[in-house]
């Protein structure tokens, strides 16, 4: 298996990227939050799900896919590509390099903005300004929250990125992530949607 893995290691990253997001957000509805029936529509902005679960989110639309695409696509060629070509080695200055840049830099100025603007385009914020474009209204509801999910998420992947930096080969480096972040799934969805709670409450 390792041999088919460093053979395909992109298909590897989206397979398990995408698998981890469906069941990450499945849990936090089910179990954390107690909901009776799952909300697909939100399932599939944290997975690449639409030919398994075969669900239909919006005529017309593609499914965006923030785990299976972004974070097995665009983070593999961040973390597994660029970084290692940026800084190389494993000394203690390449790794706080990659840790630093992944996390102050790609995370918070493309990943993040990412996940907004696929949330806000497959789940519409309630009462919002339809004068407001799907980009603006992305902008600035990341605006108001950036503070409060960037810290959560530097508690849970600065040392997380560390060990895997450290220590997990490239092609097995998005699965490692992929296992850490089921529990990183299930808090931020569960963040996202406590977030959306208390925006609504405030319209």
């Amino acid at each position: 298996m390792d041999r088919w893995c460093a053979r395909f290691p992109v298909i590897w990253a989206l397979l398990t990227a995408g698998v981890k997001g469906a069941l990450g957000d499945t849990i936090a509805q089910r179990i954390v939050e107690q909901k009776h029936t799952t909300d697909l529509r939100r399932t599939a902005v944290y997975s690449e799900v639409k030919k398994y679960l075969q669900i239909t989110v919006m005529t017309g639309l593609p499914l965006a896919s923030f785990s299976g695409l972004y974070l097995g696509g665009v983070q593999y060629f961040v973390q597994c590509r660029f970084l290692e070509w940026a800084f190389p080695g494993r000394g203690l200055a390449s790794i706080i390099k990659k840790v630093g840049f992944d996390q102050f830099v790609h995370i918070p100025f493309a990943a993040y903005p990412c996940l907004y603007l696929i949330k806000e385009a497959f789940m519409p914020t309630k009462n919002a300004d339809p004068s407001q474009s799907i980009i603006a209204r992305a902008a600035n509801k990341y605006q108001n929250e950036a503070l409060e999910v960037n810290v959560t998420l530097w508690k849970f992947w600065i040392p997380a990125t560390t060990v895997g930096f450290t220590f997990i080969p490239t092609h097995w480096r998005i699965p490692y992530n992929s296992g850490l972040s089921l529990a990183w799934t299930i808090i931020l969805s569960n963040m996202q949607a406590r977030l959306d709670s208390q925006q609504m409450k405030k319209s």
